[in-house]
């Protein structure tokens, strides 16, 4: 913690610029623990908490299967779609999975969003636990090849993302390699595919409330996704053969607030239609977060539920979205 403190002091004489956009962050630098990258990182999630990695080693075939999937499914007829809709889920709590319409979810606390939604989460059987249990899915009699590039896309950013990102994040904290890996043995997943209509689609401001999301852009030359960084809001383009890394607020707890949960928004009003994957990764379901220097603790089971409560049921929306409006 000693660590922490001294680059906290050495941070407040840093000359920081106004950011315009996004650092890119390689994921395989931060695997073989570049010091330049591990610096980097620690920067940019002190400040902004919001990125790109590159060198991800997910092949593009997949990723663009997965997409081209969910679009064909998202184009079903609506009484197709509502078969697999949240009240016919067996998984608690039931919004965590399956199918929302059009201003089905309200994340900014004010208007329900113009987009549907597809929820996913990691395969196991039934349990008492919430968020643990199968996803209630169209097979491919219905939507070719959804449900298994779904399940393939998860298990790449599961093995080949997520552990480097945990052990990038635990040294720019200052913390041995695999601090998280305890944490992380049986994480969960609420895992997203996103369809925005053309001309009118839009997620509301919010943040995010996991430890950090995986977000796979559909490419388009002109973007959709912002986000607000110190005093503006900023767009997002995609970038080819990245993804877009944002920092969740049990992140932003577990660090007593030394790295950031930033706010963003989609507004897609294109002429064609839009689809993107956010991977919202959480620990261990049963993690006790004890903020770091702290003697507090945090059940992560707790902040999920609290959550979708505020999204789903007191219409406050997602993450520290009452404090955007």
């Amino acid at each position: 913690m000693v660590f922490i403190a001294e680059m906290l002091d050495g941070k407040l004489n840093y000359q920081i610029d106004t950011m315009e956009s996004l650092p890119i962050i390689s994921l395989s630098e931060l695997e073989k623990a570049s010091p330049e990258e591990i610096k980097k990182l620690y920067d940019v999630c002190y400040e902004h908490g919001f990125f790109y990695i590159k060198e991800h080693g997910i092949g593009s075939e997949i990723i663009n299967q997965t997409i081209d999937a969910s679009r064909k499914f998202f184009k079903l007829p609506e009484d197709v779609k509502l078969n697999y809709r949240h009240d016919i889920q067996k998984v608690y709590p039931k919004h965590c999975r399956g199918y929302s319409p059009l201003y089905g979810e309200l994340l900014d606390g004010e208007q329900a969003d113009p987009k549907e939604i597809f929820d996913l989460g990691i395969e196991r059987p039934l349990s008492e636990q919430p968020f643990t249990g199968p996803t209630v899915i169209p097979d491919d009699s219905i939507a070719p090849g959804f449900a298994s590039s779904h399940y393939q896309l998860q298990n790449e950013i599961l093995t080949k993302v997520v552990p480097k990102l945990l052990k990038g994040l635990a040294l720019a904290l200052g913390l041995e390699a695999n601090w998280f890996d305890k944490y992380f043995i049986d994480p969960t997943f609420i895992h997203r595919t996103v369809y925005y209509p053309p001309g009118f689609g839009k997620a509301g401001k919010h943040t995010d409330t996991g430890i950090f999301t995986v977000l796979i852009q559909e490419y388009f030359p002109t973007p959709s996704l912002r986000v607000y960084t110190k005093d503006k809001w900023i767009d997002v383009p995609c970038i080819e053969d990245t993804f877009v890394i944002n920092l969740g607020d049990m992140l932003q707890y577990w660090t007593e607030g030394l790295f950031v949960s930033t706010p963003h928004e989609v507004i897609h009003n294109r002429a064609s239609d839009r689809v993107s994957m956010p991977i919202f990764v959480f620990p261990n379901i049963e993690t006790i977060i004890q903020p770091l220097g702290t003697t507090k603790t945090i059940r992560s089971k707790e902040v999920m539920l609290n959550n979708f409560l505020s999204i789903w049921e007191t219409g406050e929306g997602s993450g520290r979205a009452k404090e955007l409006v």
